[in-house]
């Protein structure tokens, strides 16, 4: 009797897994302890380290995972050159052989500087930090320059440091950046002149500077042609696919002011719905808009997710028949999450997951709108125990598709 419950169950696994692999198909790609980007088919075959790189460690890995529409591409956020960029993560782009890796913001990546000519920076730094309360030791670099500085500056104290070999980027500054654990300060940069030493002007470090100055959550257009991002205070902007060499460029993704609280969006998924945009706002309730792509706030509201001002969700996306959308938010209680479908013709909202003490977070949907495939989570911030799972998007047959995995990106 065992032995035949036994092979029922796997039967009905086995033939889950031919379901959604032959009717879905597609590639999910994950990330692993931080560290490593993976590749799993929807059927749970084939799992395969894609990228990773020995500077990235938990805490600082990768945080975003997107596959380019029509499938091939897979941008994702890394701060594996933390410490040699503005941006402690940047947003890069490789081929899904795991080839051809390209650094789209802040770009060149280091391994490109060979090919630029060479000058040297002068930099004084003045720390004005408050005493009591202000850092000793900063990372200093500038845009280009083969090597980071560690330089000890304590509040009210000055000093001189050059860099002796900084790639020309051409005719425009390159930024200077101070770092002290996640915190940053910066300057807008000094032009680098090939062959001569230039003195950029004089960084003034002050204040507590800037917590997650990033890219993150990487999110492309339809068309493929640019890939949107958030900073660390939910700022978002955009990149296009071919970036200039040493141009540092902010192009903000909404007109007029950010709207408070756009920590997810997704641009539409079809070309008809290439220009649009979903978005949350969370000054007055906190509410999901749709808007028309660089129009100003407030779009259409769609749906509110809660009453109580300054909620945020853990992910939003469109369904790729643009059909409606799909949200992660938590409960009252906060000791759970879920995840939520919103349909445009009937303005309904359904529960898809039902976790209880559990937290379904970041999720990415299939290509052909059936099914999810889901972060699962013991806790709301940690990491650790995450597992993924897949079910239907309307809350179907769930199971799990990995352990130790997060941030899953569903490819064609």
């Amino acid at each position: 009797m065992a032995f035949r419950i036994l092979t029922l169950v796997v039967v009905f696994v086995f033939s889950l897994s031919l379901s959604i692999s032959g009717q879905s198909g597609g590639v999910i790609a994950y990330v692993r302890g931080d560290t490593e980007i993976r590749t799993i088919e929807p059927s749970g075959a084939n799992d395969r380290r894609l990228w990773t790189h020995p500077d990235l460690n938990e805490g600082l890995g990768v945080f975003g995972l997107a596959w380019k529409p029509g499938g091939g591409e897979l941008a994702f956020s890394s701060a594996h050159e933390a410490t040699s960029s503005l941006y402690l993560a940047d947003i890069y782009t490789i081929n899904a052989d795991g080839s051809g890796l390209l650094k789209l913001t802040n770009p060149p990546d280091r391994s490109s500087f060979a090919k630029f000519p060479k000058g040297s920076v002068t930099v004084n730094i003045t720390n004005y930090q408050d005493e009591a309360k202000g850092s000793n030791t900063f990372i200093v670099y500038v845009a280009g320059a083969d090597d980071p500085q560690q330089i000890v500056l304590p509040p009210g104290t000055s000093k001189v440091v050059t860099f002796k070999s900084v790639a020309d980027f051409g005719n425009h500054p390159q930024p200077v950046v101070a770092m002290f654990g996640k915190y940053r300060w910066f300057l807008p940069g000094v032009d680098v002149h090939a062959g001569r030493n230039v003195a950029a002007p004089t960084f003034v470090i002050t204040g507590k500077g800037i917590d997650m100055f990033g890219a993150f959550r990487p999110v492309w257009r339809n068309d493929g042609s640019r890939v949107s991002y958030r900073d660390g205070l939910c700022i978002v902007s955009s990149v296009g696919i071919r970036p200039v060499p040493g141009e540092y460029s902010f192009n903000p993704f909404f007109g007029g002011k950010n709207p408070a609280g756009t920590c997810t969006w997704d641009w539409g998924p079809t070309p008809a719905t290439a220009n649009q945009v979903i978005y949350t706002e969370n000054s007055a309730g906190s509410n999901i808009y749709q808007m028309t792509e660089g129009g100003t706030h407030p779009g259409t509201k769609l749906v509110q997710f809660s009453d109580i001002d300054y909620q945020l969700l853990y992910d939003l996306k469109w369904i790729p028949d643009a059909s409606g959308l799909l949200y992660s938010t938590v409960n009252l209680f906060r000791d759970s999450a879920n995840i939520y479908r919103y349909d445009f013709a009937s303005k309904k909202t359904t529960q898809i997951t039902r976790l209880e003490k559990e937290f379904a977070r970041e999720f990415s949907v299939s290509p052909d709108s059936r099914f999810l495939a889901y972060e699962r989570c013991p806790t709301a911030d940690e990491d650790k125990g995450c597992d993924i799972w897949i079910a239907g998007t309307d809350g179907s047959k769930p199971h799990l598709l990995v352990k130790n995995g997060i941030k899953p990106a569903w490819g064609k």
